[in-house]
């Protein structure tokens, strides 16, 4: 018996087989994770990011032409762009989680307090408006990206961009003037 190539479970995923598709993800779940571990992420992270490259081609399944390219370019460039849109992800939340920290450490008593006051943190968390609240916490706390916490509130991406934005410059008065600035 012959097995299927990948353009031919493709075809065939194209046409709606889950079962076709399902094999793709059975060769290709290993070498995605591999793929996504050498890009320096963490175990889980690959993961996700293979199984979110699998969405991807599922969603894109119509798309794949087996004349103009292999079945792997497909696949790759699909996890190329994953990996691109992570790592945008993460480096925006890393500069939010250190713009928040360094507001901390601004906020720290300065006789010898080493690290950021927490409790300074939050008390300025609890004095921001509930909706500028609630995006720090899903965008920067819960690690979501800004199109996922605007579908969570019910708002715009472009709304979620402007709440962090303000609620940042607002952590930032109520820090500064908290420590008497």
């Amino acid at each position: 018996m012959n097995e299927a190539s990948d353009a031919e479970l493709m075809a065939q995923a194209a046409k709606g087989s889950e079962i076709a598709f399902a094999e793709l993800v059975r060769r290709y779940q290993d070498v995605l994770l591999n793929f996504f571990l050498r890009s320096a992420v963490s175990f889980v992270d690959g993961q996700d990011l293979a199984q979110r490259t699998f969405l991807r081609l599922w969603r894109y399944r119509k798309r794949y032409k087996a004349g103009r390219a292999k079945f792997t370019t497909f696949l790759f460039m699909l996890a190329r762009q994953e990996s691109i849109d992570f790592f945008r992800v993460e480096s925006r939340r890393r500069a939010q989680e250190e713009e928040i920290q360094r507001l901390a450490a601004v906020a720290a008593p300065a006789q010898g307090s080493a690290g950021p006051s927490g409790e300074a943190v939050r008390r300025a968390m609890g004095r921001l408006t509930p909706t500028l609240r609630d995006a720090v916490e899903l965008v920067v706390f819960q690690d979501m990206p800004y199109a996922e916490a605007g579908a969570v509130l019910g708002v715009p991406l472009g709304t979620v961009k402007s709440r962090i934005f303000n609620a940042l410059k607002r952590l930032k008065e109520l820090l500064g003037h908290e420590r008497g600035c």
